[in-house]
């Protein structure tokens, strides 16, 4: 992860982007920050691959697919622009480290971990496998060690490059040849079943520190894939009984990853699943972005002039250092941090050394609240509440005509259906008109499960949101939803409804700060309605 100068666009669509978070044979991954305040993580691929008509097919075709991968175990896709000279795909910033570097600093994981990990890349295989995608390139530097769970990422890239005559030509391989299944090596057209082959390889090394085919070359490795044993030797019995099969050589002699989660079990969810070194590496991750999101910009001119603040900050309350609890995971304490630096960037839309003027306050106005765990909203505690939005979250072809925007906004555009079968899922739909003016609104749905409600789930995520830049943030009774805050520096609305969170963005350099509140009020409020409408 670093900051680097950047010759090409610092915007990507409505994204910003401030560091570089690394490279690979097809692009690269930059840390950007989205118009409400989220870290993103965009993969912007090399322009030669651009220039290959076949790849940009193909990759538009993957984004496509991708869009409708949903589930908690995978970072949502939010935003793609495949028409671009340098193609894009932004997706959930998840912080933690990946397994391989987990493996590298701490060494092999522990059985209950292993098997945390294992269920949860099951499930991911579920939803990936769901939206006719299959992987490709299921490996540990692709998963993520969330503080909550395992996060698979790039699913759906991998394709795109399959074919391609530039990185045939520069002579890059797609796949890892130790996670690879032996029909990838031999040529064969993969299916989900060599998913599920790279997640057995996973699982191995996650458990031994070791693949289960090694070798002196490249050569070497791909023939053991294809004709050699794997080493099982270090692998708990416990274990094995579920991670041997995976790595069949006979495609159909492998379990479908249902199959797999029923083999594994029941997995008992704890507050801190992975060993102490994941969250020292996740205190760390926090620091290095703080750093670099926070620090001096070192990325050349943007491609457009940057946008101010939409409207001037109210100033800034005297600020104190927050004394976290004993105890509280780094993995959760580096979220915090992240948002607020990402935050602060937005501020300093303006350029200049980032401090901005801001009118002083008047008389009589209410101070920020402060941040509040308890008590919630309603007399029934979390714990016992039941969860109200059960539909799957609504398209964005479901939202036109019912979400209420102004009359001179078009049809809204944005992921597609989800399947209403994940605890968690998620959509964003954009909603713009002639002007260049935008309403962003995203829905996110917690179901219960893991011994906890949907409401506790959805009040977790919104607090950890509230309390990462509280005192930027004005408590407001809106009717939107059973609690609500404003965030004037971006127009961000930020809502939860028992077990729906809700973000109502309003972008435009022409509307007063009361009419983006009554835009976002309005929208926000018939967006909640639009959940809650069987389908």
């Amino acid at each position: 992860m670093r900051a680097t100068g950047l010759s090409e666009p610092l915007w990507m669509g409505s994204f910003r982007a401030v560091a570089e978070l690394g490279q690979g044979g097809m692009g690269r991954v930059l840390l950007a920050v989205a118009p409400d305040g989220r870290l993103v993580a965009v993969k912007q691929v090399h322009p030669e691959l651009a220039e290959d008509a076949g790849f940009r097919a193909r990759f538009r075709r993957e984004v496509a697919a991708s869009r409708k991968v949903s589930g908690a175990y995978t970072a949502a896709v939010l935003d793609a622009d495949t028409e671009a000279r340098t193609p894009w795909l932004a997706s959930e910033f998840v912080p933690g480290p990946s397994l391989s570097q987990a493996l590298s600093a701490a060494g092999p994981l522990p059985e209950e971990a292993v098997r945390l990990l294992a269920a949860g890349l099951a499930q991911a295989l579920v939803d990936v496998h769901r939206a006719g995608l299959v992987h490709r390139d299921l490996k540990p530097s692709n998963v993520l060690l969330a503080k909550d769970g395992v996060r698979v990422i790039d699913f759906g890239i991998a394709r795109a490059a399959e074919g391609s005559t530039k990185l045939t030509h520069t002579g890059a391989m797609v796949g890892s040849p130790l996670f690879m299944a032996p029909e990838q090596v031999q040529g064969l057209p993969p299916t989900g079943a060599a998913d599920v082959f790279s997640l057995g390889s996973t699982l191995v090394m996650a458990c031994t520190g070791e693949p289960p085919f090694a070798g002196t070359s490249v050569p070497g490795v791909l023939y053991n894939v294809a004709h050699g044993a794997p080493n099982l030797e270090a692998v708990p019995q416990a274990l094995r009984s579920f991670i041997e099969p995976c790595l069949a050589k006979d495609p159909a002699g492998r379990p479908s990853p249902l199959e797999l989660l029923r083999a594994i079990g029941a997995v008992t969810p704890t507050s801190r699943p992975w060993p102490e070194a994941v969250y020292r590496l996740a205190a760390e991750q926090r620091a290095e972005i703080d750093r670099l999101v926070a620090g001096p910009s070192t990325f050349g001119a943007p491609a457009r002039p940057p946008v101010p603040p939409l409207f001037p900050p109210a100033a800034p309350p005297r600020r104190k250092r927050a004394r976290w609890p004993t105890g509280v995971a780094a993995a959760a304490v580096a979220t915090a941090v992240v948002t607020a630096a990402a935050l602060s960037l937005l501020g300093n839309g303006a350029g200049g050394d980032g401090r901005t003027s801001a009118p002083p306050r008047k008389a009589g106005a209410k101070k920020s609240s402060p941040i509040e765990t308890v008590p919630t909203p309603g007399a029934t505690p979390l714990s016992k509440v039941r969860d109200k939005y059960t539909q799957r979250v609504p398209s964005c072809k479901e939202a036109a005509g019912k979400v209420e925007v102004p009359a001179d906004y078009g049809k809204p555009s944005g992921n597609i259906e989800a399947t209403g079968e994940t605890p968690q899922e998620s959509n964003q739909c954009y909603w713009s008109n002639r002007y260049g003016d935008r309403v962003v609104v995203s829905w996110d749905r917690h179901l219960s499960q893991g011994g906890k409600t949907g409401a506790e789930l959805a009040k977790e995520r919104y607090e950890s949101g509230y309390a990462s830049a509280h005192q930027s943030y004005e408590r407001v009774d809106v009717g939107v939803g059973e609690e609500a805050y404003w965030q004037r520096s971006i127009a961000n609305l930020y809502a939860r409804d028992v077990n729906m969170r809700l973000n109502v963005v309003v972008e435009s350099k022409r509307y007063s700060l009361d009419e983006a509140r009554n835009i976002a009020q309005a929208a926000g409020r018939s967006a909640l309605k639009v959940a809650g409408v069987r389908r």
